[in-house]
């Protein structure tokens, strides 16, 4: 009697962990991540009497941490800024975030992110090129369109440190609104 009642808990803790195992397997936003974004690029506070708004565009990747809900992201992009003065400004942002996965149960998922890298800034026709320390605070929303592909939006706010450019005052503010496209890889 006690080896039946023994085959009955080893098969009842199988069958909860392949139960388990498939409700993760279905949840794609678990998967590594890559992905691309478009959209508006604007200058805000200080910077907007200076930039004008413009298009802007990015790549990124996502990997999974063990603590299930934070992600870890690498982000690129490029924007171009003409000006209302006479510089126009090229900024290659890159940087590494973390992304925290707000625990709603239902297909939208929402994401924040924080994070902090460099900035090579282009200045023309002042010649001026260099790079410069940047911090990033974003929110992201998306749903599944599919095992492999997640269609949705993103907001950050980039703050460029210009404290190393020769006759700069005040840091740059940038926010970036766009869509994006993710691509869930691995797993089955």
């Amino acid at each position: 009697m006690k080896f039946v009642k023994s085959i009955v808990v080893v098969v009842c803790i199988l069958c909860a962990g392949a139960a388990y195992a498939e409700r993760r397997e279905a949840d794609y936003f678990a998967r590594p991540q890559i992905g691309l974004w478009f959209g508006p690029v604007t200058p805000v506070f200080d910077t907007n009497q200076v930039l004008d708004t413009n298009l802007g565009g990015g790549l990124f990747f996502r990997y999974n941490t063990p603590y299930r809900p934070l992600k870890m992201g690498i982000d690129g992009s490029y924007q171009y800024f003409p000006s209302k003065g006479v510089n126009s400004l090229a900024m290659w942002p890159v940087y590494g975030s973390l992304l925290y996965r707000i625990p709603i149960k239902f297909a939208l998922m929402l994401q924040l992110k924080a994070g902090a890298g460099g900035s090579h800034m282009e200045m023309k026709p002042d010649g001026i090129s260099q790079w410069e320390p940047m911090f990033t605070l974003g929110f992201e929303g998306s749903f599944p369109a599919g095992r492999i592909i997640n269609i949705g939006f993103r907001i950050d706010y980039i703050y460029v440190y210009e404290g190393y450019i020769k006759g700069a005052q005040r840091g740059g503010h940038i926010v970036n609104t766009g869509i994006t496209l993710f691509f869930n890889v691995g797993g089955k």
